[in-house]
């Protein structure tokens, strides 16, 4: 597979980018018969899955404020947040190369997510029925991490954001994936000593490698070029 680490991207741009990659794997030009794997950040952006409703972001003025955009995309979920210092996880594959099915991919993802999790001391399990990883230490759970993905053509697009060292404000102005009663946390609160997100990537890499029997191959590709990126809602 090869491993895509362009920093900081446009959720437009990267949906983009996602939907080219997936045309390519569905039509065999790519020169990878598996896939790619995104891992990036995004500027401040709130996307909506299939069951995401506008009336669940009663902050949108103050989400405007601070330059957030809004998508309406077509994964499974509500409304999420992403933003600058968040690692999020885009697995592009064709499932049927690597022999797994979506669901395989997405509990492999939660698994290696919660093991590089525990090289800082924080326990926490993936929960298929709130899709997403949730802290275990406590008696009061919080989440981590939110999951999200799609299947078109055997291929599969969208994946995870683990809060690392983002602000987590925003998710105080809409509701998190639809539960009003899921409140989230970052890895930084959880530690004392200094995290960065290429650390962390470092050590989730090898254990996703591993999840999926491919070994990751450091690729650059041009991003799609501004007139080809996915438009934002406009509100």
């Amino acid at each position: 597979m090869k491993l895509l680490r362009p920093g900081l991207v446009p959720y437009g741009q990267a949906l983009a980018w996602q939907l080219e990659l997936r045309r390519r794997l569905q039509q065999g030009t790519a020169d990878d018969p598996v896939g790619y794997l995104l891992c990036l950040e995004h500027p401040p952006v709130v996307t909506l899955g299939k069951r995401g409703r506008l009336e669940a972001i009663f902050g949108l003025q103050a989400l405007r404020q601070r330059g957030t955009q809004f998508f309406k995309i077509d994964r499974g979920g509500e409304a999420t947040y992403h933003g600058p210092g968040q690692l999020v996880i885009y697995p592009v594959v064709k499932l049927d190369a690597l022999g797994m099915g979506v669901v395989d991919v997405i509990r492999g993802m939660a698994g290696a997510l919660s093991d590089t999790l525990a090289d800082y001391g924080v326990a926490a399990e993936y929960d298929g029925d709130h899709p997403g990883l949730w802290t275990t230490d406590e008696v009061f759970r919080h989440k981590i991490a939110s999951v999200g993905m799609r299947v078109s053509g055997g291929v599969s697009t969208h994946g995870a954001a683990i809060n690392l060292v983002n602000d987590l404000t925003p998710f105080s102005m809409f509701v998190p994936c639809g539960m009003p009663e899921s409140p989230m946390t970052r890895l930084a609160d959880r530690i004392d000593d200094e995290l960065t997100i290429d650390d962390f990537t470092e050590r989730f890499l090898p254990r996703f490698s591993q999840v999926l029997g491919q070994p990751f191959d450091p690729f650059e590709m041009p991003l799609p070029r501004r007139d080809d990126w996915v438009p934002p809602m406009a509100l």
